[in-house]
């Protein structure tokens, strides 16, 4: 991106106030930090949308913003390291939420680059070297062929089939494979690129940029919560941890009773089968890693529930490769739909198209004609068709539909995000949370708080990126401190089914927006499970537990502080936005199902009830969250909707 000098210098000199040189750690700008910060940023002129980070920037540097801050009427980068450093955690503690997602915008987006960019000329980076991070494996399968014929149109596309499928992940990869299955002519369109084996190698850098949405950047508008979606073939199913639950009974009939009776059916427990069968979902490859081990120990302790993971893999590591599962398995033991259900369907004759993401969906007469998209490379794609299915996750579908022109007073809403976070502890012994299986058990104990709304306990492979998310930055001594006590450290997932929602809408571009504030219910149930998972840790022996509090919020059991004193500290903290770093890898219920027009935007066999022909079948058509990992709710969904596609002349 093209940037202003006053732009490119105050980029910088925030980049260097959160990690100057210091006792052994390279400084931002040895990382080369802000080049990639700028690099990674959406050009405005190719977008047409503004960039915030950009307004931001252009203020940051003026003597009135310093003046209203810390009192000098000196520009940013002529302050001081600790009169800029205030100058951050002004704006980090301050009483507008607008402010505070500036700040937490930055120290993501800061803190990301920091510890996943390589040294120089691809060398191990020197940030690992100080807490001991191997850094990427390398690709494990580098002669590995790919199974999937894709197509990257390199010129204007007019195409025809009986169904467009818009997008390749849980979803669209199941529909696709139902309907070509079924006979119909099918074109799968995908926005993001295909990348197989050979090409995962662990890097997070590579990782995010080619498989996640927005490399990873993604956030709600006031950056309360993060937004990790694959964005690939394959979709989330190619970078999810292989967490395989299937729709929860209570769950079924709670959807059940929205006008939905097939949710309660052997129906759908027919279509919960095939997909868990076909995605080879099973409790064969659950030996617990050391970061696991932490989890399980603390809830023997206690005495509180412990299960084994469901997970859909064949032949997985369980070791050190398995730790890289969120950037692709390198060797092929995640059973994603790139190795099922899109592999079934082109056998079937269904054509992929990469790198193609779809503009709108043309509805002439009341009834679906064609979807048009456009190339990566800016290529114009036509597929003329007699029926669209959408699946393009609850932040890009309602968008789509939105741009269609259909108007449902629905489309968009209740969205649901199951906001999660770490508690965070360190041990004496070294754990290095970076390796072992991703997520080889798991706790129910406090799913159940106020009927089927509370919280499940998982944990994830501490990568150095996962844990830079949650890590609170007061100075960058204290931030240093806590990166570099990596290798000892295990965190605890709280995972929320949330009640209350929040809504996409489309800028004047077309592009998502996603709002989202958590609800005084909703934060009940985090703050019951941080001190839950405190107790877990303290359990397992924690010498430190911290919260991912912007305030640092911590206690050292036995020695500093009691869990009395650590809830009050982060109550003392806050809930709201930009005050708790929180994150979402369930995002659902946009383009909901249900029983009229009235309450929802599809009938229950995920018609839109504008439009004939035109189906929704992702993450948005739940009722609700489905207070699990979502992804074989998503394809049994799929699955009987598809059917039902199918069987229609």
């Amino acid at each position: 991106m093209n940037m202003t000098a006053v732009q490119t210098r105050a980029l910088a000199e925030i980049c260097q106030t959160f990690f100057p040189a210091e006792e052994g750690w390279p400084s931002s700008s040895e990382m080369g930090v802000p080049e990639a910060l700028a690099a990674a940023l959406p050009d405005p002129a190719l977008t047409g949308r503004s960039e915030p980070l950009l307004q931001l920037l252009d203020l940051w540097n003026s003597r009135l913003h310093s003046l209203f801050t810390v009192a000098r009427l000196v520009p940013f980068s002529g302050l001081p390291h600790d009169a800029r450093t205030r100058m951050l955690l002004d704006w980090a503690d301050s009483a507008l939420a607008t402010r505070r997602g500036a700040f937490q915008a930055l120290r993501k987006a800061v803190g990301y680059l920091y510890v996943m960019l390589p040294g120089k000329n691809g060398a191990p980076s020197p940030v690992w070297s100080k807490f001991g991070f191997p850094g990427p494996l390398g690709a494990q399968r580098n002669g590995a062929s790919r199974p999937l014929r894709v197509t990257i149109p390199d010129r204007d596309t007019d195409l025809t089939a009986d169904v467009c499928v818009i997008g390749s992940g849980a979803g669209g990869g199941t529909a696709a494979a139902v309907l070509a299955a079924a006979g119909k002519d099918v074109i799968v369109l995908e926005a993001g690129g295909y990348y197989d084996d050979a090409d995962f190698d662990g890097a997070e850098l590579a990782g995010f940029t080619r498989l996640y949405l927005e490399q990873g950047f993604a956030a709600t508008a006031n950056h309360s919560v993060g937004l990790l979606a694959g964005e690939c073939v394959g979709g989330g199913t190619v970078v999810n941890y292989c967490t395989s639950f299937r729709t929860p009974d209570e769950i079924r009939r709670e959807w059940a009773a929205t006008g939905i009776p097939w949710f309660a059916s052997e129906e759908y427990s027919r279509s919960l089968d095939a997909v868990c069968a076909r995605l080879s979902v099973n409790r064969d490859y659950n030996r617990v890693s050391a970061r696991e081990e932490v989890m399980r120990r603390g809830l023997t302790s206690l005495g509180w529930h412990c299960d084994a993971m469901p997970r859909n893999v064949i032949g997985c590591d369980q070791g050190q490769v398995c730790g890289y599962c969120g950037y692709g398995c390198p060797i092929g033991a995640k059973q994603s739909t790139a190795k099922t259900f899109l592999l079934d369907a082109q056998n079937s004759g269904a054509r992929i198209l990469a790198e193609t993401r779809a503009a709108r969906v043309r509805i002439d007469a009341g009834a679906v004609t064609a979807v048009e998209a456009r190339t990566k490379s800016g290529h114009r794609v036509t597929v003329r068709c007699k029926a669209a299915v959408v699946a393009c996750g609850a932040i890009h579908t309602p968008a789509l539909l939105l741009r269609s022109g259909l108007r449902n007073e629905h489309i968009g809403k209740h969205l649901h995000l199951h906001p999660v976070s770490n508690v965070c502890g360190v041990f004496d012994q070294e754990i290095r949370p970076w390796e072992g299986t991703m997520q080889a058990i798991y706790s129910d104990q406090h799913t159940r708080i106020d009927g089927n709304y509370g919280v499940k306990y998982e944990t994830t492979s501490l990568q150095p990126v996962i844990a830079a998310a949650v890590l609170p930055w007061r100075t960058p001594s204290q931030y240093r401190a806590l990166l570099g006590k990596l290798p000892h450290t295990s965190a605890i997932g709280v995972l929320a089914r949330d009640r209350d929602s929040g809504s996409v809408k489309v800028d004047r571009t077309g592009w998502p927006v996603t709002q989202y504030a958590l609800s005084k219910f909703d934060a009940a149930h985090i703050r019951a499970g941080f001190i839950g998972a405190a107790r877990i840790l303290e359990a397992a022996g924690a010498r430190l537990i911290y919260s991912p509090h912007a305030k640092f919020c911590s206690y050292q059991p036995g020695v500093r502080g009691t869990l009395d004193s650590f809830t009050w500290e982060m109550d003392a903290a806050g809930w709201g936005a930009g005050q708790v770093a929180l994150f979402s890898f369930h995002i659902m219920g946009t383009a909901r199902l249900g029983a009229s027009a009235a309450s929802s935007v599809t009938n229950p066999h995920g018609e839109c009830w504008e439009a004939r022909n035109l189906h929704v079948m992702d993450g948005s058509s739940f009722p609700s969250a489905s207070g699990v990992n979502p992804m074989i709710s998503i394809a049994a969904i799929a699955h009987r909707n598809a059917g039902v596609l199918a069987a229609k002349s």
